[in-house]
């Protein structure tokens, strides 16, 4: 079986689910993300690939979030509360969420199984950071929009992703992502939690019995 992987968002979360979805399931896996692009690349992306979407079984991908700017957001939310400004900004994305997930499924084979994958509640619980409550709320309605535009493109979406990093969360005892203020990885998930994200997937992709 193969799959194939378009993440747009982060080159390395392609490569731990690659190593460990691939892996867990014994398919072949191709990776043809790039680091920092945007919903406008994923045409380049879907070029590059096309040799290997003719085979693949399964394609998944995260894209919107550096559109969005998920970090800038958050902070944004923290030190103002600026629900209302983040979640406008959301919501006009959303079309083009659509239409890129349209253009991924015309680029598939007729068959492949198509998964949005969503993005991790990584926000730390307990009160740790100032306005976290409105952290929490505007990643559920990032993900609300996601899972919304995914339902209209009619492809799949893998919505146990959300929940993958529960007692890992950013400033717990064992988290699974990096802080704000880590200076080469800030507010994205370690290795650890890539791995735990990898093992969510193959979870959900597996065929069942």
């Amino acid at each position: 079986m193969v799959i194939s992987l378009l993440l747009s968002a982060i080159r390395i979360q392609v490569l731990v689910l690659k190593v460990v979805a691939a892996n867990i399931l014994n398919w072949t896996a191709r990776n043809f993300a790039v680091g920092g692009s945007k919903m406008s690349d994923i045409p380049r992306q879907l070029t590059n690939a096309a040799a290997s979407l003719k085979n693949a079984t399964h394609v998944m991908f995260t894209t919107g979030g550096n559109d969005l700017g998920v970090a800038d957001a958050l902070l944004a939310v923290i030190f103002e509360n600026n629900v209302t400004g983040v979640e406008a900004k959301i919501t006009s994305l959303k079309p083009e969420l659509v239409e890129t997930y349209q253009k991924i499924k015309a680029a598939a084979r007729p068959g492949t199984k198509i998964y949005a994958v969503p993005y991790v509640d990584f926000v730390s619980v307990g009160h740790k950071i100032p306005n976290e409550d409105s952290c929490h709320q505007v990643l559920a309605f990032l993900d609300q929009t996601v899972q919304d535009a995914a339902t209209e493109a009619q492809i799949d979406y893998i919505a146990p992703v959300k929940g993958a990093f529960l007692g890992h969360e950013m400033f717990s005892a064992d988290p699974y992502v990096s802080s704000f203020f880590d200076t080469k990885n800030a507010a994205h998930p370690n290795v650890q939690g890539y791995a735990k994200i990898g093992q969510v997937v193959a979870a959900y992709i597996a065929p069942k019995p």
